[in-house]
This record gives C-alpha cells, structure tokens and sequence, in this order.
C-alpha cells in the first residue's frame, strides 16, 4: 500500500539540522494560550523537558477555549490534569513532562527559570507576563510570549543572547495604568486563542530546530479582520 502523502506521528523540526536543541522548556500558564501550545510541544517528542506551571484548578468556564481539559476534569487542578490529558494523547513522546502546582512569584522565579532552556508565557495577566520577561532577561533565557484578549492577540520570540531583538518590556515597557482590557474583563474567543497559539508553539519550534529569524518580530492577529501582521520590534 502507497503511503505517498502520509505524514509520520511525530514531526521533527530537527530533521536536516545539524544545529538541533534538545531543550528543556517551561510552560507559565496552563489556560487557553499554555494548554494548547503545550499540546503540540508534547506532541512534537523534540524538546527534551516540558515542564507545566500553573497554581489554578479547572473551571466550566475554561473549556470552550481550553483545549486539554474536558467535564470530568473540572475541579482538578490544572497541571494535574494537563499532565494525565497529554501522556494520554501521546504515549510514545520522547519529552519528559512534568507539572508544578505552583504560581510564579518574584521570590522564587529566578529559581524556576534556572535550569530552563526556554520558556513558554502563556500568563492571563499583565503582572506575570512582565515578572516572566524579567526573570528570563536576568537568567539569559528565551522567552515565546503570547497574549489574547477578545478577537486579537499576538505572539513574540524574545531571546537575550541575541542582538536582533528586544525583551517583552523593552516593547510594551510596563504593565498599562488604568483600566486595560485582560481576559478576565474582556474575554477572548476560543478560536483566536487556537490560532495564537499554534503561533507561540510554531516558534518554539522553529527556535529548537536552530532557526532564530523569527526573534525580534512581533506578530499581531486580528481575527475580524482576518490579518496577521510583523513588526520588527
């Protein structure tokens, strides 16, 4: 039988590199922009640690965009869950996965980052999406940042090493004074934070695979609009 135009179970971003990461990666966030990526990091079998943070339990409010989760697992803890969902979904990955029940914190973030590759924000809140970039400048570690509110959201490589881009502040400099719409006030559709994410993890994974052109740009998606645009930050 012709298996012409079959793809294999595993995509391996690695293939025909010579510069291939075995990385070991950190999601912050395990709700609509985490889960997902996280899906299909786990799912990739190319990164050599996946760790899951996240301190919250599942609501039925979550799973119209949470995409891991399902009935039964309203009231488990998140990473709990996340961790039982993926092994299930991919038995043969080659990534050790772990979860922590854990928020991330200005007296221990250093310490969650230190032996980190990489790290996946996917935070649902201003504060923490700053207190990651910090802590990843401070430790050298690449962060691949995204943020999803109503029909829009965006997604950006940062990496310190490099001299092509800026880290998160150096961007949007600090969290927004006043009233600024988050997920919680505004909401967020469940498809625009599908596609957001798979452009977080998309560049995860071009970054394992030593692909690094993408750090620096910020990417914007306007679901209405039906438009994703770059900018060279």
């Amino acid at each position: 039988m012709s298996t012409a135009g079959t793809a294999p179970t595993h995509a391996d971003p690695r293939a025909g590199s010579s510069a291939a990461r075995a990385l070991r990666t950190l999601v912050v966030g395990c709700g609509g922009l985490g889960s997902p990526s996280a899906r299909v990091l786990f799912g990739a079998s190319v990164l050599k640690r996946l760790t899951l943070l996240d301190d919250d339990r599942v609501d039925v409010s979550n799973l119209h965009r949470q995409t891991l989760y399902s009935d039964p697992d309203v009231g488990r803890d998140k990473v709990d869950a996340a961790v039982a969902s993926l092994r299930a979904e991919h038995p043969a990955s080659r990534t050790e996965l772990t979860g922590v029940r854990a928020r991330l914190r200005p007296a221990d973030a250093e310490a969650l980052l230190a032996d980190q590759d990489l790290v996946v924000e996917g935070a649902d809140n201003y504060a923490t999406k700053f207190l990651t970039a910090d802590a990843a400048r401070l430790r050298g570690v690449p962060v691949a940042h995204a943020g999803a509110v109503r029909w829009a959201g965006w997604a950006l490589l940062s990496a310190p090493h490099a001299d092509v881009g800026p880290c998160l502040r150096c961007v949007f400099e600090d969290i927004p004074r006043g009233r600024a719409d988050t997920c919680a006030t505004a909401g967020v559709m469940g498809p625009v934070v599908g596609v957001v994410a798979a452009l977080q993890s998309a560049l995860v994974l071009a970054y394992a695979g030593g692909d690094e052109r993408a750090i620096g740009t910020l990417f914007h998606y306007d679901a209405l609009a039906g438009k994703l645009r770059r900018f060279q930050a």
